[in-house]
């Protein structure tokens, strides 16, 4: 059965209502807010209808009507009106990308805060994804008689520091021709693009350092792999999740918290609901594990020149103001695009 544009009314009026209130609404609340010309009778078989289509349930036999999954799939889909943000809003997103951050993961850090700062909700970021994290730069210089500093950057603008051992023998000016000949051989190298003509070749040419660059390659080639392994996931905000009814059942809290910890369960939930470079809604039983079925999950998944920059997520209650979360994402992604394309 299709929808009537009298029924569509209802439903966007009963969805805006509980959004707004998270109290279940009745007939007489419709009829006097919305004034949409028919009367509390009319719109109570009108809601029986929608909750017979599965658009709304009710929670109990005298209460009003409250949106089912289905329902707000549909106000998704084609009721949600357009949400501008308003000045103080752009102000809080232009402060962060207006500051001199340099590495991809400190922007990601504060684009998440914010995200969170303005929707209320919990706000997890996956990523990015380093299959493709690249040596930018590479620097050796000393610390003291016997120890130095092994500095590396990747494209992403991940900085890694490592204390190495520096024997006698090696000098200052050493060190700046060890660090010279490797930017010139990796630089710009992926893990897989580091292959062993490119690692001999580096050997023969520092044939007098090899006790120092047998640890540095170790150091460099560990450095990258780890960034290929390790996915990291960062939830920023989880607390504001206590100030919805929805969360004030202490089993429900707990168990919100409790996910939130499992990372892999979250990367699975985040990968499988987020597409590139979209903004992706899935709502309570769309998801595909029973632990996220309470929640709605809004993502944003960045790819800039085929790079995987991670994914933002930001989880709530069904009962979320889908329109300003997106209007938000939006937002913050389209900066963060602009940012880290100069930064790449």
């Amino acid at each position: 059965m299709m929808l009537d544009e009298r029924k569509i009314k209802i439903l966007a009026a009963v969805i805006n209502d509980y959004i707004a209130t998270a109290e279940p609404i009745g007939s007489r609340t419709i009829a006097r807010k919305y004034r949409i010309g028919i009367s509390p009778a009319t719109i109570r078989n009108e809601m029986a209808d929608l909750e017979e289509l599965g658009y709304l349930s009710q929670p109990h036999t005298s209460a009003g009507r409250v949106p089912s999954h289905k329902g707000y799939r549909f106000y998704v889909d084609f009721l949600m009106p357009v949400k501008r943000l308003d000045e103080r809003d752009h102000t809080l997103i232009h402060r962060i990308f207006n500051r001199r951050i340099n590495e991809l993961e400190q922007l990601v850090k504060e684009a998440a805060r914010v995200i969170s700062k303005l929707t209320s909700y919990t706000t997890i970021t996956m990523g990015p994804q380093l299959e493709t994290s690249r040596l930018k730069h590479i620097h050796v210089n000393r610390i003291d008689e016997n120890r130095g500093l092994l500095l590396t950057v990747t494209n992403y603008g991940t900085v890694g520091h490592h204390i190495i051992d520096i024997p006698q023998n090696i000098n200052d000016s050493d060190l700046l021709r060890i660090s010279n000949i490797l930017n010139s051989n990796l630089a710009g190298k992926t893990l897989s693009e580091i292959t062993n003509d490119i690692m001999d070749a580096i050997k023969d040419e520092m044939i007098e350092y090899d006790e120092i660059l047998n640890i540095l390659l170790e150091i460099l080639l560990e450095n990258l792999g780890d960034s290929q392994d390790n996915t990291p996931v960062i939830s920023t905000g989880s607390s504001k999740m206590l100030d919805y009814p929805e969360f004030q059942d202490v089993e429900k809290a707990k168990n919100f918290f409790s996910l939130l910890e499992q990372h892999e369960l979250i990367i699975k939930a985040l990968k499988s609901s987020s597409k590139p470079n979209a903004i992706t809604v899935t709502i309570g039983n769309e998801n595909p594990l029973t632990e996220l079925q309470d929640l709605s999950i809004v993502t944003s998944s960045i790819f800039i020149d085929g790079k995987d920059l991670g994914v933002f997520g930001i989880m709530g209650p069904t009962r979320m103001e889908y329109s300003r979360v997106i209007s938000i994402l939006e937002q913050v992604t389209d900066y963060l695009i602009k940012t880290v394309s100069t930064m790449l």
